[in-house]
């Protein structure tokens, strides 16, 4: 299929293709003839698109092939496209939206102030990414051997709206249900439509952020010197999950006193003896989710259950 008649199919595609230094005038160039052109990656740039359009495609295991840094650079060309595109679109929108309706209408001035906080909160993020994680990102990739694989740590990944994210969608309701007044109708539909493919954008690329990103840079922390080892984390998992010492032997086809001198390790870095204390690490780590927890509950209750039965 060329390039062009997906485009014309969903131009909100314009921009994603745009942080690839990919630019309108497509001609009849299919995806595969513009990444051989642009010296792009032709697997990363397509599930790049496929996430953007689609919102139930997310393929965690394809992303988590990609090199880091592939990632952390398209993130950072998204946030710069936020900051020299979108974010001006907007405010050059809302700015004329307000100014030429009714001036005592409180309920523009509201959205232009939630609007002024939400672009406080994403240019701290953009900043905190520019200057600190982005850069330690790199640090991470520079340490790590060419030849080891990295580790994926799935997180407790958050459903709930970032902060900036979360303002967005405010705003999309209260111009959809609570707005009152005169005011130019053209202008808020601009404004609102500008408003809404920005937040769509934002929520495709957190879900890369917090479900691809995150969790890697996790693995790689935790690999550290003066973190746990692998093996230390798969014993420290079935601990947490409730395994017995024997059970934890015989998961990981380690004898017995090899178990009792990794838990006596794992005591020792960490300094914490509890398996409660153990388990609020290995969540908030990532070392294990809520649903394994969750499960081992269960069935420890079920247990229970038939015992007393």
């Amino acid at each position: 299929m060329r390039m062009s008649e997906v485009v014309e199919e969903h131009p909100s595609l314009i921009p994603v293709i745009n942080r690839f230094g990919v630019r309108l005038g497509l001609g009849n160039s299919t995806a595969q003839e513009l990444c051989n052109k642009h010296d792009i990656n032709i697997d990363f740039f397509v599930t790049m698109i496929n996430t953007f359009l689609n919102e139930n495609y997310f393929p965690e295991k394809k992303l988590q092939g990609f090199h880091l840094m592939q990632i952390v650079d398209y993130l950072a060309k998204t946030n710069h496209y936020y900051l020299h595109s979108q974010l001006p679109n907007i405010e050059r929108h809302l700015n004329s939206f307000i100014s030429v309706s009714d001036p005592q209408n409180e309920s523009l001035t509201q959205i232009g102030e939630i609007f002024k906080t939400f672009k406080n909160k994403l240019l701290q993020r953009i900043y905190t990414d520019e200057n600190e994680w982005f850069p330690h990102i790199k640090n991470l990739c520079e340490k790590q051997q060419n030849n080891k694989a990295l580790t994926y740590y799935p997180t407790l990944y958050n459903d709930s709206l970032e902060p900036a994210e979360a303002l967005l969608a405010d705003i999309k309701h209260i111009i959809i249900k609570y707005l009152s007044g005169n005011y130019d109708a053209n202008l808020c539909y601009a404004v609102f439509f500008a408003i809404n493919t920005l937040h769509i954008d934002i929520k495709q690329h957190n879900r890369i952020r917090h479900r691809i990103l995150a969790p890697i840079v996790a693995g790689m922390e935790m690999e550290g010197s003066n973190s746990l080892s692998s093996r230390e984390m798969e014993v420290l998992r079935e601990v947490v999950k409730g395994s017995t010492n024997r059970e934890t032997a015989e998961r990981l086809f380690i004898s017995l006193n090899t178990v009792l001198s990794h838990r006596k390790n794992i005591t020792a870095k960490l300094g914490i003896k509890t398996v409660p204390g153990l388990t609020f690490y290995a969540i908030t780590n990532g070392i294990v989710v809520g649903d394994e927890i969750e499960a081992r509950i269960y069935v420890e209750k079920t247990k229970e259950t038939k015992i007393k039965m």
